[in-house]
């Protein structure tokens, strides 16, 4: 009898596990995490880049962005061009694709182009500061955005994404909890600004005696492993109450999967995106999501290069405040 019990668990979890994937897919075509616009760059070729630069005296920036397939960089690329323009900035932007690889290849070729700056969102704070050190070296400056990097950098643009993780958890405590429940967290723990969100939503939560964090996943930025992890933390925790995914792609795996299992587990996701915003109006299992402004980090980034090559002092960091978003103001 405990065999079939055993066979018929470990056979429907498959079952909304392939379900949820399929809907993540569905999810993806229809809006997805961002749209995917290839590695096209904006600007133009090495040496023609150099050369018009000599002749205009514009002031070239290369940004290397983490990737174009999140929406969340589409906005930061758009605000930067649009900043740039007032400044009369030549921006060449790449897309590293999530490789540490190839961005560093994209710094050493910013350094060829003898660019005026650097701005990076880093695939890796750690394993990011040998370009920062070539580019030191060369005697460009570095800026960073959203994800901090090691080394001499300028200064650094980001989400407040520790005081973005306090405000999922008193939101979550307030609005939907009433005080008391059983919470689950997806994270992202390879990349720092999720590392903060988990933090702050944690010592948020421990304002709460009687709501409980009962588990913890690390999903590392996968879509399709947050749908698996949700499958398992609900076969764990079949009286769970909320998960709180560190960012809207990971909610998007937990909300496919938690539909799969027809069960009525909330969740807060973290970005702002189109889908989460959709799926919070529908007054669905997304009742919240903290909303980043990527447009204030690419515009803000561009600023502070100004300021600098004004020979003004600009700050270490900068963070911008993040704001939360339901059925009530979700437009």
């Amino acid at each position: 009898m405990e065999e079939w019990i055993v066979l018929f668990k470990m056979t429907r979890k498959k079952m909304l596990i392939f379900t949820a994937i399929t809907l993540i897919g569905v999810s993806v075509l229809l809006g997805g995490c961002g749209s995917k616009q290839g590695n096209t760059q904006t600007g133009t070729s090495s040496g023609t880049t150099t050369q018009n630069t000599e002749k205009s005296g514009e002031k070239v920036i290369g940004v290397s962005l983490l990737t174009r397939e999140h929406v969340f960089y589409n906005l930061i690329e758009k605000a930067i061009q649009e900043k740039a323009q007032g400044y009369k900035f030549k921006p060449i932007i790449m897309d590293a694709s999530q490789d540490s690889n190839k961005q560093l290849a994209q710094v050493q070729d910013f350094i060829t182009q003898k660019v005026d700056a650097i701005v990076l969102a880093p695939t890796a704070s750690a394993g990011i500061a040998p370009a920062v050190d070539l580019a030191k070296k060369a005697g460009i400056p570095v800026f960073t955005i959203d994800i901090k990097a090691e080394g001499d950098v300028k200064s650094h643009v980001a989400t407040d994404n520790y005081a973005g993780g306090k405000l999922a958890a008193k939101y979550a405590a307030e609005k939907v909890l009433n005080g008391k429940g059983k919470v689950a967290i997806i994270t992202y723990s390879e990349v720092q600004s999720c590392v903060d969100r988990e933090k702050g939503f944690k010592d948020a939560l421990a304002e709460y005696p009687n709501i409980k964090v009962v588990d913890v996943e690390n999903c590392s930025g996968s879509a399709e492993k947050a749908a698996n992890l949700t499958q398992d933390i609900l076969l764990k925790f079949p009286d769970l109450d909320l998960i709180f995914a560190v960012g809207d792609p990971f909610a998007v795996g937990a909300v496919s999967t938690i539909k799969a299992a027809g069960r009525n587990v909330k969740v807060i996701g973290f970005d702002g995106n189109p889908e989460a915003i959709q799926e919070i109006k529908n007054h669905g299992l997304w009742v919240a999501d903290v909303v980043q402004h990527p447009d204030q980090i690419g515009g803000k980034v561009i600023d502070l290069i100004a300021d600098y090559f004004n020979g003004k002092s600009v700050p270490p960091q900068v963070l911008i405040p993040p704001t939360i978003v339901d059925a009530s103001n979700a437009k």
